[in-house]
């Protein structure tokens, strides 16, 4: 199974970094012509989804949702990938040149 991690620019407490295994993805939506929220099974077990809201250049919705099909997909190679798909503290934005553009702000949501 592959694990996305999401890092916001300040890791100092709980609810700034995430990783999630690929079957607890929900979906995602555009938000803005910038924006993306993808929606993820809650990581406290709650009734509220824990989401992630990656910006991205302008209309590039089908792109980013094809990078994240792209990464929930089983490896041939091998089954266990931990992959880093934005973490603006250490400026890594996964793009698989695909031209999603992913960018800062990244936010990580956990209610």
């Amino acid at each position: 199974m592959n694990y996305l991690y999401f890092a916001e620019g300040t890791v100092s407490g709980s609810g700034h970094a995430a990783m999630y295994p690929a079957s607890s993805f929900i979906g995602l939506d555009a938000t803005s012509s910038t924006t993306t929220t993808l929606s993820f099974k809650a990581s406290n077990f709650t009734a509220v989804d824990d989401t992630i809201v990656l910006k991205h250049a302008a209309s590039k919705h089908k792109e980013v949702a094809e990078l994240i099909a792209s990464l929930l997909a089983p490896s041939s190679v091998t089954t266990d990938k931990f992959i880093v798909v934005a973490d603006e503290l250490n400026g890594v934005y996964l793009s698989n040149g695909n031209g999603a553009g992913l960018t800062t702000p990244v936010e990580v949501v956990i209610v």
